[in-house]
């Protein structure tokens, strides 16, 4: 059992779509606690989580301990979302932290590259029984400015989902708001390479049946639930969205 199965599991047993992102913001000293009673609130109708600099920052590693107990309570695999872009020897020492401090999964850039970049990474992700999950095309306006930029006749993003199936990522993110390029991004992919898509609610995306039939596995949906009312029912909503995994 690796990250690709935990995720997938989980997804069938939440019977959902969701990976929730907890993308608090306001004071920073309350911003953990606040995570942590959302997680479990809504834990149990969510397929995954996703953590990046708005705990991370404020809490640090040892600060946000709780929340990843949480996350394993329920059977819930934590993606630390750092989009990692350095040489391999820091990328090795990030990870080595997070993955030993509970993360199941990292998301990394792919235009550092594979040599002395990712491969190290990758490789000692598959050891462990951790994710890597590229990123291909985000989910703001600028993103065609980068992973749409033409290369060798074609936009970026097709390059760095190629590089996703031969270096065996277990996934890859690609924008919800862009239907085509998920299309796109999964016919290049290895059978079992799973797609998150950001941008889902407050971004203007949606979760979907569209969008699970462009080739979407997972909506990565942040402030839509961690702003609302009742998130509970944001959630069971977003659920209801989109086809049963």
């Amino acid at each position: 059992m690796g990250f690709r199965d935990d995720l997938v599991s989980s997804s069938k047993k939440h019977s959902s779509r969701v990976i929730l992102a907890l993308d608090f913001t306001g004071p920073t000293e309350t911003r953990v606690e606040r995570a942590s009673r959302l997680l479990a609130a809504v834990g149990d109708s969510v397929a995954g989580v996703k953590l990046n600099w708005h705990l991370l920052l404020p809490g640090g590693l040892s600060g946000i301990t709780g929340l990843l107990r949480i996350c394993d309570s329920k059977g819930l695999p934590a993606i630390a979302d750092m989009k990692l872009n350095d040489i391999g020897s820091t990328n090795l020492e990030a990870t080595d932290l997070l993955f030993s401090n509970g993360f199941d999964a990292v998301i990394a850039n792919p235009f550092v590259g594979a040599e002395e970049g990712l491969s190290e990474v990758i490789a000692d992700a598959r050891k462990r029984g951790k994710g890597v999950i590229l990123l291909v095309y985000m989910s703001h306006a600028g993103a065609r400015e980068g992973y749409g930029l033409m290369f060798g006749g074609e936009p970026l993003y097709m390059e760095f989902a190629r590089r996703a199936r031969e270096w065996r990522a277990d996934g890859v993110i690609v924008s919800a708001k862009s239907l085509p390029v998920i299309e796109q991004v999964r016919r290049v992919l290895a059978k079992g390479q799973l797609i998150l898509s950001p941008g889902v609610g407050y971004q203007g995306g949606k979760a979907d049946l569209a969008v699970v039939e462009a080739g979407t596995d997972f909506a990565i949906v942040g402030r839509s639930i961690v702003e609302a009312a009742d998130p509970l029912q944001v959630v069971r909503d977003f659920n209801s969205s989109m086809p049963a995994p």
